[in-house]
C-alpha cells in the first residue's frame, strides 16, 4: 500500500483550495441574492469564478516573471457576469422602456461569457507556447544622472495634461494630444516608480512623481472621469508585481472603494458639467462630486428600508455589468437584428490613417452607436451624450452567433498572449515592461468593443517609443539593473552568514561522511 507523503498531502490541499475558494464565493453571492438562480446558472457562475482563481494560483506556483494577465482578465469577466447574476436586477432599459429579461437569455449570456473566457485562455496558451520574447538591445539608462530628457518629458506631459485642451490641434490632432498626455508621462511615472521601489530614486524625482499623481487624480475627477485615478493605481500595481513578484493587496483594496464611492454620483456630475458650460474650478468640481457621493451613500445606508441601498448598488454595479446587455443581444439576435458577419470591425482597417489627413475618417465609436440604435437602447438624437458598449464577447455573437468566440475571441487571445510576452514579461526590459504597465488598464476594459479595444494600442506604442528614443542606450551600458529588476526585492540582498552555523563546505563533508 502506497504511503501518503507530505507532498501528496500538500497537492491535495492545493487542489481543495483551488475549488473551495471560488465555490465558497459563489455560495456567498447566492446566499445574499434576492433572485432565484437555477442550478445551471449557478454552475456557470462558479466556472467564471473558478477560472481566474485557478490561473492566479498557477501563477503563484510559477516563477512569476510575467503579469498574470489572463487571471485578471477572467476576474473582470467574473465581475461583469457572475456578480450581476446574483445582485443586479435582470432588466434592460431603452427607448422601449424597462423590460424584464427572460431567464433563458440570462443563462445563454453566462454560457457565452464562459466560452469567451475559455477562448481567450486557449488563444493565450497557443501564443505562449512559442516562448518567444524579442531581443531588445536598448533600454532606458539606469543612471539617474542621465535622466534629464526623461524629466523634461515628464514635466511637459504633466503641463499638457493641465493646460492644453484636447482639441488644441483641431479635431485632426485630438487623438495625438490624448495619446500623448495619457501615455508618455505615465510611462515615465512607471519608470520612476520602479526605481523608487528599488530605493534608487532621488528626492527631486520623488517630488515629480507625487506631483503628477495629485494632478492626474484631480484632473480626472474634475473632468468627470474616474479612469485617470484608477488607471494610475493599476500602473502602480503592475510595476509593484514586476519588482516584488506579488500583488500589493493594500493598493488593490484601495482602488476598489474609490471606484465604488464615486460611481453613484457620476451621472449627476456629468449632467451638471457636461450638458452645459460651467465656470467652476477644478477644486469646486471635485468637491461637488465628493459631497454628492457621500450624501447618496449616507442616505442609502441610514435609510430604514433597503430599497434605496438596493437602487444605489444597482447603479454602482452597472459600471461593470455586461450580463444584461449580453442577454439582450442574444434575445434580439438574429430574430430582430441579423448577424453582421464582421462589419463592426471595419474601423480597424483604417485605424492607422491619421485623422489629420482624413478628417471624415469613420469613428471608433461607430460600432457603439450602431449597437445602441439597432438594439433600441438609445434614441439617435441622444447619441452625442449617451455611450453604451456591449463588450467584445457579445459583439462577436452579433457578428457570428455562437461561433463568435471561436472566430473572434480566440484570435484576440492570440493577440493578448503575444502582447503579454513582449510587454508584460520580466525579460522585456524596463522601457517595454513600463509601456506594458501603462497599456495594461486598457486590456482590462472588457466592456469595450473590438475596434476600441485593439485599434489604439499600436498608435500609442509607436508614439511612446518615438518620444522616448533619446532616452535609450545600449543594454551593455544601461547597467545590470535590467536583470535585477526581474527579481523580487528580497533576492537583491544576500542574507548575512550566521557564525553559529557551520558553512556549506562543512555540511557537505558531514553528509559524505555518513
Amino acid at each position: 500500500m502506497h504511503a501518503v507523503t507530505p507532498l501528496d498531502t500538500r497537492y491535495r490541499a492545493d487542489a481543495l483550495i483551488d475549488v473551495a475558494v471560488p465555490a465558497g464565493f459563489t455560495i456567498v453571492l447566492a446566499w445574499l441574492s434576492s433572485h432565484n438562480v437555477s442550478v445551471t446558472q449557478g454552475a456557470l457562475a462558479f466556472l467564471l469564478c473558478w477560472m481566474p482563481w485557478r490561473a492566479y494560483r498557477n501563477w503563484l506556483r510559477g516563477d512569476r516573471k510575467n503579469i498574470p494577465l489572463f487571471s485578471l482578465l477572467a476576474t473582470m469577466f467574473s465581475l461583469a457576469y457572475a456578480v450581476p447574476l446574483f445582485w443586479a436586477d435582470h432588466v434592460v432599459t431603452g427607448i422601449f422602456g424597462r423590460r424584464i429579461l427572460p431567464e433563458s437569455a440570462i443563462t445563454a449570456a453566462l454560457l457565452l461569457a464562459v466560452l469567451g473566457v475559455a477562448s481567450i485562455w486557449l488563444g493565450m496558451r497557443v501564443a505562449q507556447a512559442f516562448h518567444w520574447v524579442p531581443k531588445i538591445n536598448k533600454d532606458v539608462a539606469s543612471d539617474p544622472s542621465r535622466w534629464t530628457y526623461l524629466r523634461v518629458i515628464f514635466v511637459v506631459g504633466t503641463l499638457v495634461k493641465i493646460f492644453v485642451p484636447i482639441t488644441a490641434l483641431g479635431m485632426g490632432g485630438r487623438q495625438f494630444v490624448s495619446n500623448f498626455e495619457n501615455t508618455v508621462p505615465v510611462v515615465t511615472f512607471a519608470i520612476f516608480i520602479r526605481h523608487y521601489l528599488r530605493g534608487t530614486l532621488r528626492k527631486p524625482d520623488k517630488t515629480l512623481v507625487a506631483g503628477y499623481a495629485v494632478v492626474s487624480v484631480i484632473a480626472g475627477i474634475s473632468s468627470g472621469w474616474l479612469g485617470s485615478a484608477v488607471n494610475l493605481g493599476l500602473v502602480f500595481i503592475v510595476v509593484y508585481v514586476y519588482e516584488r513578484r506579488r500583488f500589493p493587496m493594500a493598493a488593490c483594496l484601495a482602488v476598489v472603494p474609490v471606484l465604488l464611492f464615486f460611481q453613484p454620483a457620476k451621472t449627476m456630475f456629468r449632467e451638471r458639467y457636461w450638458a452645459r458650460q460651467s465656470t467652476d474650478t477644478s477644486t469646486e468640481r471635485v468637491t461637488y462630486w465628493v459631497e454628492n457621493s457621500w450624501r447618496l451613500w449616507n442616505d442609502a445606508i441610514t435609510s430604514r428600508d433597503n430599497e434605496q441601498l438596493r437602487d444605489l448598488s444597482n447603479s454602482t454595479l452597472s459600471r461593470f455589468d455586461l450580463l444584461r446587455q449580453t442577454a439582450h443581444v442574444i434575445e434580439f439576435t438574429p430574430s430582430r437584428v441579423p448577424y453582421q458577419y464582421g462589419s463592426l470591425y471595419s474601423y480597424m482597417l483604417v485605424t492607422f490613417i491619421p485623422r489629420y489627413f482624413w478628417p471624415d475618417k469613420p469613428s471608433v465609436n461607430d460600432a457603439n452607436r450602431w449597437y445602441q440604435v439597432r438594439y433600441g437602447l438609445t434614441d439617435p438624437q441622444n447619441l452625442s451624450v449617451v455611450s453604451i458598449a456591449v463588450g467584445s464577447v457579445a459583439e462577436s455573437y452579433i457578428s457570428f452567433g455562437w461561433l463568435g468566440p471561436l472566430l473572434v475571441i480566440l484570435p484576440l487571445g492570440l493577440f493578448l498572449g503575444t502582447f503579454e510576452r513582449i510587454f508584460l514579461h520580466a525579460d522585456s526590459g524596463v522601457l517595454f515592461s513600463c509601456v506594458g504597465a501603462v497599456l495594461f488598464p486598457q486590456l482590462l476594459a472588457i466592456e469595450s468593443q473590438m475596434a476600441q479595444y485593439v485599434a489604439g494600442l499600436a498608435q500609442q506604442i509607436a508614439l511612446i517609443l518615438l518620444v522616448l528614443i533619446p532616452t535609450l542606450e545600449a543594454r551593455s551600458t544601461a547597467g545590470k539593473t535590467l536583470r535585477v529588476a526581474a527579481m523580487p526585492y528580497s533576492l537583491n540582498r544576500r542574507p548575512k552568514p550566521n557564525p553559529n552555523l557551520p558553512g556549506p563546505a562543512i555540511l557537505r563533508r558531514r553528509t559524505v561522511g555518513k
